[in-house]
């Protein structure tokens, strides 16, 4: 076998081969893990008066000590801090292990990524683009986006990042107000699957705490 494994490293090397793993990252124990989420929470989101625990972050937590090969799906009632922790935690969260998370907003799948650097005749890159290649895809309130439009053929530009992630193994994480139905109406049962397959979906519930 020894031969054989010089074999998958040198087709490494030479990027023929790349090795899918499993992604299991974890911040601490329970205790430790449900002390830091409420002080990052507490500290990227200074809106409310105080700060209000809800079960919701409980599952949020327990994720946080053992990812389990899985992204996060947060779905469900507006005000209730998806968006807070997609934009806010998940991003400090990935830091702590030298990794990047930047989460696009569905509105914004077909802008241009300002500042680039073009050669003569290169297409400026959208954030569609970014989510496609990007190791830790993030979506902030998915279905809300238009149809992808490209040169005539209409697309879900959510099925294409999901179609990348499941490809290269990785890990997605998306806020959304859409319930399962309304995600199998617009995507097919074939994103159910995905999304199962790729994420730990987490429903919030209740009334918005905005006031």
């Amino acid at each position: 076998m020894k031969s054989v494994s010089e074999l998958i490293g040198k087709m490494m090397g030479e990027n023929m081969l790349r090795i899918n793993e499993r992604w299991v990252w974890s911040w601490g124990n329970r205790d430790y893990c449900d002390q830091l989420f409420r002080y990052i929470f507490r500290e990227v989101d200074r809106t409310y008066d105080f700060y209000e625990h809800l079960p919701e972050y409980d599952e949020v937590i327990d994720w946080m000590t053992n990812t389990d090969d899985k992204g996060l799906m947060l779905m469900g009632d507006c005000g209730r801090g998806k968006s807070v922790i997609l934009n806010g935690v998940l991003p400090v969260l990935f830091r702590m292990k030298n990794r990047v998370l930047q989460p696009v907003h569905a509105q914004n799948f077909s802008a241009e990524v300002p500042n680039q650097r073009l050669a003569w005749g290169e297409r400026p890159a959208t954030y569609l683009d970014r989510l496609l290649t990007n190791g830790y895809p993030a979506i902030d309130e998915l279905g809300i986006e238009p149809m992808m439009n490209d040169y005539g053929e209409k697309s879900e530009g959510f099925n294409q990042v999901l179609n990348a992630a499941e490809r290269y193994h990785r890990p997605v994480f998306v806020t959304t107000n859409l319930t399962e139905v309304q995600i199998l109406d617009r995507y097919g049962e074939r994103t159910m699957d995905r999304l199962a397959h790729l994420c730990r979906t987490i429903h919030f519930e209740g009334e918005s705490l905005r006031k």
